[in-house]
């Protein structure tokens, strides 16, 4: 299908998005929950992403969103060229092409989970988590490379990357080692711009549906008759050892990694 001149992957076989759409949601919940919806229409509507006579409960039925959140959004949707009205009295909805006719700028989500409108939303804010497990991952990656002997062009291109890092501040210095702190619900909340708790749905979410695994981080000292003190540096004490809990780490699925990670990750 054509659509804006551009080939529209979404219907060959697999579903992309615009990197940028996904960059633009990080921090929004409400524009978050209007690509959302414009995925799970799209989905809905099949190849043409048309309904034709256009009505709220027409497409409420269609989608089963309730017709209060399609009339509450419809005008972000159409104010972010998501979603845009065809014919002569405007009687036409379209969805609007998610993707890009570059294959690199998109990120593809087939993986998404298409059972309902609600699953859809938590795929995509699981994806906005693990994009930045994807970001920590390609970091982490280009320091090692940038610090191998072995000369090539990927080892010019790692070191050309640190030193972007390093004016930018990401980095101290150019053989900094990455050192791994794991992923706090706190800044996943902060980066999806939802509370903690959602943010532990979210990675609830895509455990379960095996895009993440997840390792649990905690110290452990012996303290003989510590009896539940609060110990300064220490998350809680028990009888005879005293705990800190750190933040989790995340190891992304290798199918997973590739889909997020498609095309050129810039910084």
């Amino acid at each position: 299908m054509l659509l804006y001149g551009y080939r529209d992957y979404s219907f060959d076989g697999f579903m992309q998005i615009r990197r940028k759409i996904i960059n633009e949601c990080k921090g929004n919940p409400q524009l978050q929950k209007a690509v959302a919806i414009a995925i799970y229409m799209k989905f809905k509507l099949g190849r043409s992403s048309m309904m034709r006579d256009y009505t709220i409960n027409k497409l409420h039925n269609a989608t089963n969103i309730s017709a209060s959140t399609i009339k509450k959004y419809l005008p972000i949707l159409v104010k972010s060229g998501l979603v845009r009205f065809d014919g002569n009295n405007n009687q036409h909805l379209i969805v609007c092409n998610i993707s890009s006719h570059t294959k690199d700028r998109n990120i593809c989500i087939d993986k998404f989970v298409f059972d309902s409108f609600k699953s859809v939303y938590y795929s995509l804010r699981s994806f906005l988590a693990l994009i930045i497990q994807s970001h920590k991952d390609f970091i982490k990656r280009t320091i090692q490379i940038a610090t191998n002997p072995q000369k090539g062009q990927d080892y010019l291109a790692a070191r050309k990357l640190v030193k972007r890092l390093v004016k930018q501040g990401v980095l101290n210095g150019m053989y900094e080692r990455y050192k791994e702190f794991g992923l706090g619900f706190k800044r996943i909340a902060k980066e999806t711009g939802n509370c903690v708790r959602t943010a532990q749905r979210i990675m609830k979410f895509a455990i379960d549906n095996n895009w993440v695994r997840k390792h649990k981080n905690a110290i452990q000292i012996l303290a003989k008759n510590v009896c539940y003190r609060d110990i300064d540096g220490f998350t809680f004490s028990t009888r005879n050892n005293i705990y800190k809990i750190c933040a989790n780490t995340y190891e992304l699925n290798a199918s997973v990694a590739i889909d997020i990670s498609a095309g050129n990750i810039r910084w």
